[in-house]
């Protein structure tokens, strides 16, 4: 049995990532804790670990640490990923996944971890993920269908890679689940709600409202609780549709600029055309 500490960093979307990658660490026998350093050390203050809001039990699975052993390994972990880590053309820009030896049998994984392949060890991952979270999702369902529209940072002059998705394709994107069923509506989910228009969706639909946002938790759990939802490239509407109850659920077919979201596996998911600028 091997000893193994997963780096846990990001959003929620990411520490998702995170997390279905330590369960296939733990189906495969060993020993694995969450390092959770991160977070004490980031000047993103805008993302707390919320993993163990979201799954109660998670210290029963996992054992978090924030010890000084676990702040070395995470030191460590980045002077290897600042010197010594090569990017692979498989994974997404930005994504620096890596396993490393520091000790006899002990090994330190780092990354956000963005890919979920139809291998039997992700299949029961996901599988694992979803029996011991959806629990915790239930909550009123929506027969509306949710339309994530991710802006925020992501408008960042600073940002090169993620870009927008505009408005045009998720209104293709919807007029397309609305011809497969009805809805009570449409429910518009953004961290950036001041610069949605509804007018551009209200000829679609004569019930269009934006989510009133607020607990992240909270709005990760009404999101996925909608009869259907339209992701945007984001981690977060993913896991949403990826762990709630929803019987329509499309993500976008790029996503990243010129990165198409197949890189992230998840082949079975339908994709929506659009493009990222």
């Amino acid at each position: 049995m091997s000893i193994n500490e997963v780096i846990v960093k990001g959003g929620l979307g990411n520490q998702l990532f995170c997390i279905f990658y330590a369960y296939k660490i733990l189906l495969e026998k060993n020993k694995v804790s969450l390092n959770l350093v991160n977070y004490s050390l980031t000047r993103r203050k805008d993302r707390p670990f919320l993993l163990a809001s979201l799954l109660p039990s998670l210290n029963n699975i996992f054992d978090l640490r924030e010890s000084k052993k676990s702040y070395f390994i995470f030191l460590y972990a980045k002077l290897f990923e600042m010197f010594f880590f090569k990017s692979n053309s498989d994974r997404l820009p930005g994504d620096n996944t890596f396993s490393i030896k520091y000790w006899h049998n002990c090994y330190i994984h780092s990354g956000y971890f963005q890919k979920i392949t139809d291998s039997e060890l992700d299949i029961k991952s996901l599988k694992l993920m979803r029996e011991q979270i959806s629990p915790y999702l239930n909550g009123f369902k929506s027969e509306s269908l949710a339309v994530h529209i991710r802006r925020g940072d992501y408008l960042n002059k600073k940002d090169k890679i993620h870009g927008i998705i505009s408005e045009d394709y998720l209104v293709e994107e919807i007029k397309k689940q609305i011809s497969l069923d009805s809805f009570d509506g449409i429910t518009i989910f953004s961290d950036s709600p001041e610069l949605i228009d509804l007018n551009i969706f209200k000829s679609l639909h004569k019930n269009v409202f934006i989510d009133k946002g607020g607990d992240t938790i909270e709005v990760f759990k009404r999101m996925s609780n909608h009869k259907g939802l339209i992701a945007s490239n984001s981690t977060f509407s993913l896991w949403a549709g990826i762990l709630g109850n929803i019987k329509y659920f499309s993500i976008p077919s790029f996503w990243m600029k010129n990165i198409k979201s197949s890189i992230i596996g998840l082949d079975n998911i339908p994709r929506y055309n659009c493009k990222i600028k």
